[in-house]
């Protein structure tokens, strides 16, 4: 505030030297009411080029502007400056009864503004000191009662600028100093609870990691034994090797690099960025992911994925933690059917794309519905559910500028509807600064 109102005096100051230029050249050509010449010209060329050595001086000094008490001595000097000026000026045209002696005020009142308490008070005495001091030396002293009434209703007036502009702006600075306060508190609040979500986002991305890992280890346990037959027979026969024994080393090396890519690209904490991508490939990677998790073996999993569904703008490392934690809770739903079935369909509608998990399991009571998307809702038994999935779900897929419903009935299952927005050819945009995650395969 002290910098912006200090810039905002020197501005004032341009304005002021061009039309005491201009003023002071009508006067010498036309007006000729006092009795000077080319002085108010010269007064005027002396502030233009006062106030450019100032701002001179401000820009080769940036820590005028880091500095309270630099910029309150700043200040000080273009103001004593300015009264110097004015003092001359009321001099020149009729001492107490000059018509400038009003923007002495405006000068208290920056003043007041610009400095601290006592040294306002201190650049009124000597305003008042100065006029005095001219006055006397171009013998201009108050010569009857009614000047002196006069002199007297202004040094009052100008003590009085003093004593209200300094209450105001002091009321001024507090509301402000406090505003600021709520400000940066507000700031500090909405960081950390930013910082909370994404460890909430992070932690059940982990939990649904940790329910894959079983199933992980299962998975890398085939390529290995395969690997291990194939050494058992080099090591058997290492004067004739196989020639299918490398490619074969090879093609289960590369597999088990794809699973653990798979899972740790998953288990990323990056929030990547919102591009254009094909949402039956992002689809594919969900369901390629829960291939680790056991419970799925006994769930059929049907997959429409529509030709014409096309590219999304979306986030894909999200939009598959998503995917994978509504088939997690479809599985869970569907744990007492016996012929647990889930459905994962994509379509195409106008400008819009959308991603259907349905199930066939125990379905949603009316009364939970509304409630379902809530922080720490469930209908899990305790010690089964954080009620956190799918809140997260809904703030990822907001965060895609798409929307996420669920249509359910006791003893009819489930319907989780995603919409995203559909992507033109080429289209795409960072939501962070953070490189693309990619698909993995």
């Amino acid at each position: 505030m002290l910098y912006s109102e200090t810039r905002w005096l020197m501005r004032l100051r341009w304005a002021a030297g061009v039309v005491m230029c201009l003023l002071g050249a009508a006067h010498w050509a036309w007006l000729r009411v006092y009795a000077i010449t080319y002085e108010p010209i010269a007064l005027g060329l002396s502030i233009l080029i006062v106030n450019a050595l100032l701002l001179t001086v401000r820009k080769r000094n940036p820590r005028i502007a880091g500095s309270v008490q630099r910029l309150i001595a700043f200040g000080a000097v273009q103001i004593h400056f300015d009264l110097a000026c004015l003092t001359l000026l009321a001099i020149w045209s009729g001492g107490v009864e000059s018509p400038v002696l009003p923007a002495y005020f405006f000068h208290m009142i920056f003043a007041s503004l610009l400095q601290p308490r006592v040294r306002a008070y201190v650049i009124a005495g000597t305003a008042v000191g100065g006029l005095a001091l001219g006055l006397w030396l171009s013998h201009q002293w108050p010569s009857d009662r009614a000047e002196a009434v006069r002199a007297s209703a202004w040094i009052l007036t100008l003590i009085v600028t003093v004593y209200l502009t300094d209450r105001v702006a002091r009321s001024l600075y507090l509301r402000e100093k406090a505003r600021t306060r709520q400000v940066d508190r507000i700031r500090q609040l909405t960081a950390t609870l930013r910082a909370q979500q994404e460890s909430l986002v992070q932690n059940e991305k982990m939990v649904a990691t940790g329910q894959l890992a079983a199933g992980l280890a299962h998975e890398i346990t085939n390529p290995l034994a395969s690997m291990d037959s194939v050494l058992q027979l080099m090591e058997r026969r290492p004067e004739a090797p196989r020639p299918d024994a490398i490619a074969t080393l090879r093609e289960q090396v590369q597999r088990i690099l794809r699973i653990v890519r798979q899972l740790t690209s998953y288990a990323h904490p990056g929030r990547g960025r919102i591009d254009a991508l094909p949402l039956n490939d992002v689809v594919r990677g969900s369901l390629d992911m829960l291939a680790f998790n056991r419970k799925m073996e006994r769930i059929t999993v049907r997959t429409e994925l529509g030709e014409a569904t096309g590219s999304a703008l979306i986030n894909p490392q999200a939009l598959q933690q998503v995917i994978v934690n509504l088939l997690v809770n479809a599985c869970d739903a569907t744990a007492d059917r016996p012929t647990p079935c889930v459905t994962v369909r994509t379509r195409r509608e106008a400008h819009l794309c959308v991603v259907e998990v349905a199930d066939n399991g125990t379905g949603i009571p009316p009364e939970n519905l509304p409630r379902l998307f809530e922080p720490f809702f469930t209908t899990k038994p305790v010690g089964q559910g954080t009620g956190l999935g799918l809140s997260i779900c809904a703030r990822l897929i907001r965060e895609q500028e798409g929307t996420i419903r669920v249509d359910s009935a006791p003893g009819e299952g489930a319907v989780f509807s995603i919409t995203l927005p559909a992507a033109e050819s080429g289209a795409s945009r960072s939501r962070s600064g953070a490189d693309a995650a990619s698909i993995s395969s």
